[in-house]
Formats: C-alpha cells, structure tokens, sequence
C-alpha cells in the first residue's frame, strides 16, 4: 500500500498515511468480507482474502478522506481531518492515492465478477453523493432519503458480504442473499448514524454533533419534525449563518421529543436488522451465528452513547 521507499517525492505522503494509520477504525467492513468467507477472525486468511479485506478497508478510509472535505468535518477519529491538518489540495490526492491503492488490491483478488461488483459500488456510492449535494437543504420524501442512504452506506455492507461470499465460492443465491443481509445492516447503521448526529452533546467517533444539518443534509429525523411550524425558517437560518446555532439546538431537539422522534427512528432502524436476521434464517450457514453476533456487537458499540430504547 505504501510508495515506494526509494522515491523520495512521496515522503510527505508517506507520513500523512502512517498517520491515518494511526487511529484506525473498527475494521467493520472487512471483518463482515472474512465471515461472510467463512472465517472468524482474527484468524489470518490466505493472501487474497487478505487482499479483500485490506481493499475493502483501504477503500472505506479513501471515502472518509474525502467525506472530510466535502463536508469540511474538521475532526476523524479523533484527530484533525486530513485537509483540515494538510490542506484541500493533499486531502484530495491523498484520497486520490487511497482509492487506487484499494483497487489495485481488489484488482489483485477479485475475479471478473468481483471487480464488476467493486465499479457498481463506486458508481452507487458516487450518486449517492451526488443526491445528498443536489438535496441539500431541500426538505425531500422519506423514501428519497432512504435510496440515497441505500446507495452512500448499505452498498458498502452489501458488497463486502457479496465478496466474501465469491471467495467461499458460495452458491449465487447464498452471494445474494448475504448481499441482502449486509445492505439491511448497512441501512440500519446509518439511519442510527443520523439519529446520533442529533442526540446529545457528547462527539461520537471524534466527530461533533449537528454536522449533517451545518451541511443541509436532513436525515430522517429531521424530514419527521420538518412538517413542524417554524422549521422551514430554521433551515433557512443554518444556511445563511452557515452554522447551527444553540438557539437551533435546543428547537430541534425540542421538536425531536414532541414528536417522539426516538422512538419512530429506532422502529426503522429495528425493522431494517429483522429483515437482515430473516435474511440469516433462510441460509442456515455455518457462520450463521457468527453473523448474528457481528450483527449484535455492531449496534452495541455504536450505540453506546445513547441507546434507542426499540434497537436492543
């Protein structure tokens, strides 16, 4: 994955990646590719399983580089996003270098339906961002909001459960219905994502709370309260002030326990993992356990800061 060491012109991209590698994430894609391979880890797998799992990765870490820019999220994992620290012109080749490095990987371990799976996810995660920047402080159907959080998040899942199935050579109805398996998690993470966004002051995984509506992204929770008098005239103020103020804060969070918001959110994100559970029960694999326990641990960990009472 690194440059070369010989070639001295990429010693400052050298230690921008060292440092990105630093802080690493819960590894949650790749480990979902592995079991969904039939392998638990941390067992080791054979060099293209490794491949996989690293592409898969390395190819996440590329999309926060620049999710960090386009919504100029100055933190990631606690520590300053790459732009925030390096600049916009080296967060754009650093993400660059990033999405190479992972399709060379994938490239190196994929088959010829592999790869056509890896294109479909870059082009769906591409209009998915593209929906997001075309929606933006727009107040939009609830089931536009999903498709756009289908393409941008639960594709992701989705393939990395399809990949790990092509390298267990698992029948295609098992590929697809893992698929299915990883895109209902994947839903489900981020509608509880968009939820935590709005819940409290705390930062969840380094990153502060309200972003999405500083950068006119309404998210489910806030399409359920935009029918409320007087949002239209607070969304017009976010955007003029380019910021989110305490006074909106406290609106919004007001309007979100009117309506018991909490409570609606959490019935979808229950309703997408059902859904992933009935998808497990019709394999009857023998990682089945395995997957439900990924499953189980996933929300756990991410809803730690505070819990919707219908997701556990």
């Amino acid at each position: 994955m690194f440059p070369d060491e010989a070639d001295g012109i990429t010693t400052p991209l050298k230690k921008i990646l060292k440092e990105l590698l630093a802080t690493p994430g819960k590894g949650l894609r790749g480990e979902l590719l592995m079991l969904c391979a039939g392998v638990q880890p941390p067992a080791t797998g054979s060099p293209t399983l490794n491949a996989l799992v690293l592409g898969v990765e390395v190819l996440h870490l590329a999309t926060l580089v620049h999710d960090d820019l386009l919504d100029r999220g100055e933190q990631r994992r606690g520590r300053p996003a790459v732009w925030k620290k390096w600049g916009v012109k080296t967060a754009v080749l650093v993400g660059d270098y990033l999405f190479a490095a992972a399709y060379r990987l994938l490239y190196s371990a994929c088959g010829k339906e592999g790869m056509e799976r890896v294109n479909f996810l870059l082009r769906e995660m591409v209009a998915g961002e593209l929906a997001e920047e075309v929606d933006k402080f727009c107040i939009i159907p609830v089931d536009r909001y999903l498709e756009r959080i289908e393409r941008k998040t639960a594709r992701f899942f989705q393939i990395a459960c399809e990949l790990g199935a092509e390298y267990a050579a698992s029948p295609r109805g098992v590929r697809v219905e893992l698929g299915a398996f990883g895109r209902e998690l994947g839903m489900a993470y981020q509608l509880l994502d968009d939820w935590q966004d709005l819940n409290g002051g705390a930062k969840r995984d380094g990153k502060p709370v309200f972003q999405d509506l500083k950068n006119g992204v309404l998210t489910l929770p806030l399409l359920l309260i935009s029918g409320q008098p007087g949002f239209a005239e607070l969304l017009a103020e976010v955007q003029t002030e380019g910021k989110v103020l305490p006074k909106h804060r406290r609106l919004i969070r007001k309007w979100l326990a009117t309506a018991r918001v909490e409570a609606e959110v959490g019935q979808w994100i229950a309703g997408y993992r059902r859904r992933a559970e009935e998808r497990l029960a019709d394999l009857d694999l023998p990682q089945s356990d395995l997957l439900r326990d990924y499953a189980a641990r996933f929300f756990e960990e991410k809803g730690k800061q505070k819990r919707l009472s219908t997701v556990q």
